[in-house]
């Protein structure tokens, strides 16, 4: 079991609300890219029944001409979705490999429906960092990470 200082199991640190920090991959050959940009947005929500959901986007996405998404153009949905992340489903923890894995019940990538995706868990106070496996895209092998801050209680948030 993965028990930190306070007695606290991952199962225990990782419920709540996590702002992104950071999103990015890291190549083999040791650069660093940003596949949404240095600035990307995001929100990941763990509940303590074993549910998460998670966006990430682009901050610069461009709005559809006629501000309705109903009403946009092939191009425009297109161009949106290539900047925006949204998954969720259940999760589970694994103590032992320090994971979390998530199934994909809803997602924006009709390929990722049904599929378990492993992300190793590492936390340094209010951060959580969740990487996967090494990714292959064509001969070179990235790995993806993406740090998230705990954000404020709502109470916090809601003070003067």
């Amino acid at each position: 079991m993965n028990i930190d200082a306070d007695g606290l199991s991952i199962a225990d640190r990782i419920v709540g609300a996590w702002e992104l920090v950071e999103y990015s991959t890291t190549s083999d050959s040791g650069k660093v890219d940003y596949p949404l940009g240095p600035e990307a947005r995001g929100l990941i929500v763990y509940s303590a029944d074993g549910y998460m959901s998670a966006q990430i986007m682009r901050p610069d996405r461009t709005r559809y001409r006629s501000r309705n998404v109903h009403s946009g153009e092939t191009n425009e949905r297109a161009e949106a979705a290539g900047g925006y992340l949204a998954y969720s489903g259940p999760y589970d923890v694994d103590e032992d490999d320090s994971a979390v894995w998530h199934e994909m019940a809803v997602s924006l990538y009709p390929n990722w429906l049904g599929e378990k995706q492993k992300r190793t868990v590492r936390f340094d106070g209010d951060r959580m960092t969740l990487s996967s496996d090494p990714l292959v895209f064509r001969t070179t092998t990235l790995s993806p990470a993406l740090v998230w801050r705990r954000t404020a209680p709502r109470a916090e948030r809601a003070a003067p």
